[in-house]
């Protein structure tokens, strides 16, 4: 069983009083044993030289009983009173009868009677011969007379009664001061363990991460500079902690607005992170849980392979694979083996490379249309030239026609640059609008006016829809090319029947619709009729001299002012154009 902070201090503090009591009832005892014997020794001498005063000093007293005044004394002073001669010789003893002194040894070698033959008090601490016991021995001179020496003894065991008693009431107060000194060091004791109990509160509330935990630094002893360092580590802490969560949210932040899926694995192919873009590319709908096994998340063989394999080598491995979420992907994976262990965590980098595929497709496509729209007029150009080279220019019958074959060509081949050269210059980053104020329906009303004479030789009836004006802000020069495209397109694809333009508009946008009474689009091809080089029917579309690029032309300059266009069209029964565009450039063009 582990004690407790304040069972250990009470326990040190009751053994260090314990000790100090010990030591102190040692030293008192040895103190008092000395102080009753010189207590003792201090009666015994003053009785003594009572006694010797009162003595006879008459030379006749000298046939005295000496024993029995030795007697009657030592009754009186309840002590041993020994009468000793000049020479040494014991007169009389109280603790010994007559009859018995001339047994007893010559008493002038002893301690105190040596020192009272020489005129002073002797004190002596000795075990007595004669009594067999311990004794404390005082002589005095006792001047002139058959009594030269006065001693009085008292045994030991007196002293040591004395000293029972003292000892005892020192015990007592030493027992009283214990349980005193206990009870204080008791109260003292839970007072520094309540201090420490109150700092290991406020640094648990502090590892919690509470903001206003705060240690008391009062009193300013150890515990309070503790308490101060606590609360000084404690900002250092959290300084350290919210720079730690910057540096966090910064990098979530990061990873999540980067487009390629990032996932960090432990040893054991567990996730530690993962991005939302990863769980895109894997057509997953949230992002993999820290602690997921990784095999269980992407359910990709080939994903595992390359950790493995980056794992192993450690050396980054790259592969090409195509993953078939709800649509397929094309995308790239990167692992990069991070070492630090064995085996070591792995970084894995996805890059979605379907646009980018399917941008490459679009270029080789583009190539593939431009090479096969400039073979054409090419071909005629220079097979017709090397006719003309070769006798056709003197071929007066024909060569006009080879000429005109010629210049038909041309004119189709300049055609074909100069849609190319506008599709390029509106695919241009950063292309710009030259806006200005004009008015719709009179632009609409002067190409219908230019091609009205076309439509009549075509059989065409050629119609505006009666309306108000139409006010608006745009690139003047790009709105002509879009009402040219369409009115084109309709004349040249209607065989009978005519074409219809109506205007119209509301407060933030207005409209223009071509309506026409030619073969019409099949549904399947009109999600593509605004692609580059789309033809619904390719032979025809080439004999009517298209460059297939007009309608792509159409989209491009209506989302560049941000407008839209949009057709409703049924096989047999003619197509409908329409584009709107905002009166105002800026909800969707870059306008300046």
């Amino acid at each position: 069983m582990t004690l407790t902070l304040r069972g250990r201090l009470f326990i040190a503090h009751a053994l260090v009083l314990l000790a100090a009591l010990a030591a102190m009832l040692v030293i008192v005892a040895r103190e008092e044993r000395g102080w009753l014997i010189d207590h003792q020794r201090a009666t015994l001498e003053r009785e003594a030289r009572w006694l010797a005063a009162t003595l006879p000093h008459d030379p006749d007293a000298a046939r005295g009983d000496w024993t029995a005044a030795a007697g009657r004394a030592g009754e009186a002073l309840g002590a041993r009173v020994t009468l000793i001669a000049g020479d040494g010789r014991v007169l009389g003893d109280s603790r010994v009868p007559a009859g018995r002194l001339g047994a007893v040894e010559n008493h002038a070698a002893r301690t105190e009677v040596r020192a009272a033959l020489g005129g002073a008090a002797g004190h002596a601490l000795r075990r007595s011969e004669t009594l067999a016991e311990e004794q404390v021995y005082v002589a005095v001179p006792a001047g002139e007379g058959p009594v030269a020496v006065v001693r009085l003894a008292e045994p030991l065991t007196l002293i040591a009664a004395l000293r029972a008693s003292l000892m005892g009431l020192t015990l007592l107060a030493a027992l009283l001061t214990l349980l005193g000194s206990l009870v204080l060091v008791y109260w003292l004791t839970a007072r520094q363990v309540k201090r420490v109990r109150e700092l290991e509160a406020a640094a648990a509330r502090i590892a919690a991460g509470d903001p206003g935990a705060h240690a008391l630094e009062q009193p300013g002893d150890e515990l309070g500079r503790l308490a101060r360092a606590i609360n000084r580590m404690a900002e250092e802490s959290r300084g350290r902690l919210a720079a730690l969560e910057r540096q966090r949210d910064e990098r979530e932040r990061i990873l999540a607005h980067l487009s390629d899926g990032v996932v960090l694995l432990d040893a054991a192919g567990r996730v530690l992170h993962c991005n939302v873009s990863l769980a895109t590319i894997l057509g997953l709908p949230l992002p993999a849980a820290p602690g997921t096994p990784f095999p269980e998340y992407a359910r990709a063989p080939e994903l595992d392979d390359l950790v493995r394999a980056a794992r192993e080598s450690n050396e980054p491995r790259e592969t090409d694979l195509r993953q078939w979420t709800p649509r397929m992907r094309l995308v790239r994976a990167t692992a990069s083996s991070l070492g630090g262990g064995s085996p070591a965590p792995v970084l894995l980098v996805v890059r979605d490379l379907t646009e980018m595929e399917a941008l490459s497709r679009v270029r080789q496509d583009f190539v593939a249309n431009v090479s096969h729209e400039l073979r054409t007029p090419l071909t005629s150009l220079r097979g017709y030239a090397e006719t003309l080279l070769d006798g056709g220019l003197e071929d007066v019958e024909h060569r006009e026609g080879f000429v005109q074959i010629i210049r038909e060509q041309a004119v189709r081949l300049e055609a074909l640059v100069a849609d190319l050269l506008s599709l390029a210059e509106l695919e241009r980053p950063g292309a710009q609008l030259r806006a200005v104020d004009f008015d719709l329906r009179e632009l609409v009303e002067r190409h219908l006016a230019g091609q009205r004479m076309r439509a009549e030789r075509a059989g065409l009836a050629l119609t505006l829809a009666p309306g108000e004006p139409l006010p608006l802000t745009a690139d003047l020069a790009r709105v002509e090319q879009v009402v040219a495209n369409l009115l084109d397109n309709a004349l040249k694809y209607t065989e009978r029947g005519g074409v219809t333009v109506s205007l119209g508009g509301d407060g933030a946008r207005v409209w223009c619709e071509v309506a026409d009474t030619g073969p019409g689009i099949p549904g399947e091809d009109q999600p593509r009729i605004f692609e580059r080089f789309y033809r619904v029917d390719k032979a025809r579309s080439r004999d009517k001299g298209g460059t297939g690029l007009g309608l792509s032309i159409v989209k491009h300059i209506a989302s560049l002012h941000g407008g839209e266009v949009s057709v409703e069209s049924a096989v047999g029964e003619g197509s409908r154009f329409r584009f709107w565009l905002p009166r105002r450039p800026g909800a969707g063009g870059p306008a300046r």
